[in-house]
């Protein structure tokens, strides 16, 4: 069984939703350190002069430490009109907008007061638009798994689950004590594939990493060829053989 544990961040990139899109069970990983400044509560989309940041205002207690799941958005701000009229203003014109319009618009007008609620709301929604099913989505901080190590908090997790295969991005690297996973059952296994460029608005330099919204948009459900269909494979063969 395929499980992917990951941080609950605003809108995604299309390679978290790949992982999402393996995952047997998909662990939201809230019950961690909030990351000011990450993309937590913030993404790009494409605008006509390049990358458009969208940025959800959250409430700063002063308490270090402050779990994802704790974090209250600053609702004092009109950040909900502001996000839904850039990718309004953005993708207006693209090919798919009105398929996937109503979503988000009805999205952006719910007032939202946890972040991790909302961020995870967007998840799994845009998961199923995607054609993405039978994944099991979980909350680490409702399974009841102490921490007494980061890497081995992960171990725990997969083996409480009864993981065979842990899939996690190659930037996890930097803190992850390989040599812990080689003493449990569950195999670890590194992904950070390179993906192929898709039609995009506003000129014709391709913009990698945008938010999520930007490949539906654009693509519709062709959007899966580009994140692990035909087209992804097809990208891949061709790095092979350069």
């Amino acid at each position: 069984m395929n499980v992917v544990i990951m941080q609950p961040f605003y809108l995604f990139l299309r390679k978290h939703f790949h992982q999402v899109y393996r995952a047997d069970t998909y662990v939201f990983y809230d019950d961690v350190q909030f990351v000011k400044h990450g993309h937590h509560n913030r993404n790009r989309i494409k605008g006509p002069n390049g990358y458009v940041w969208l940025t959800v205002p959250v409430r700063h207690t002063g308490r270090f430490g402050q779990l994802i799941k704790d974090v209250e958005i600053d609702n004092s701000k009109n950040w909900r009109h502001k996000h839904w009229e850039s990718i309004r203003q953005c993708y207006s014109k693209a090919p798919f907008f009105k398929q996937y319009a109503d979503f988000f618009q009805g999205c952006y007008e719910q007032e939202w007061t946890r972040l991790c609620d909302l961020n995870i709301y967007l998840i799994t929604h845009i998961s199923a638009m995607l054609g993405i099913t039978g994944v099991k989505f979980l909350r680490s901080s409702e399974l009841g798994v102490p921490e007494e190590n980061p890497t081995q908090r992960l171990i725990d997790i997969c083996e409480h689950l009864g993981a065979t295969r842990y899939i996690i991005g190659t930037r996890a690297k930097e803190y992850m004590e390989e040599d812990r996973w080689c003493k449990s059952s569950v195999i670890l296994e590194w992904f950070e594939p390179t993906y192929p460029p898709y039609p995009q608005q506003w000129g014709d330099e391709f913009l990698e990493y945008c938010a999520i919204v930007d490949l539906l948009f654009n693509c519709g459900l062709e959007a899966r060829e580009y994140i692990w269909g035909e087209k992804f494979i097809q990208y891949q063969q061709g790095l092979k053989n350069r």
